[in-house]
């Protein structure tokens, strides 16, 4: 289990996992990072996962090389960690919601 964790989780921060990706991307891997644990219960949990995937997308960007996409590490996001309700009973509540939140995030960079 070690072994494959670290293989596949390259650290428990943005920061720690691109510096670790680094020497492999100049190789010519690329990475999409994938924040694990996210479950929002709460609004508070969600709007905490929104800021924390608005902060990672701006450190990645910050590691991004050039214009082509698939030579640039990605990001990973999980609807369900952008609102704590993610289902069809709550369809309006997530939409009017969860849609900004998202839309807010596949502009940032």
């Amino acid at each position: 289990m070690r072994e494959m964790g670290q293989q596949f989780v390259l650290g428990q921060t943005i920061q720690k996992a691109i510096k670790r990706a680094d020497i492999l991307e100049k190789q010519g891997y690329s990475y999409s990072y994938d924040m694990l644990g996210e479950a929002a219960i709460n609004d508070l949990d969600a709007r905490s996962y929104h800021m924390a995937y608005a902060d990672a997308i701006a450190q990645i960007s910050k590691a991004a090389s050039g214009d082509d996409i698939r030579r640039n590490p990605g990001i990973s996001i999980k609807l369900s960690a952008l609102h704590p309700k993610y289902d069809l009973l709550h369809r309006d509540q997530v939409m009017r919601d969860l849609v900004p939140r998202a839309r807010s995030l596949a502009l940032a960079g």
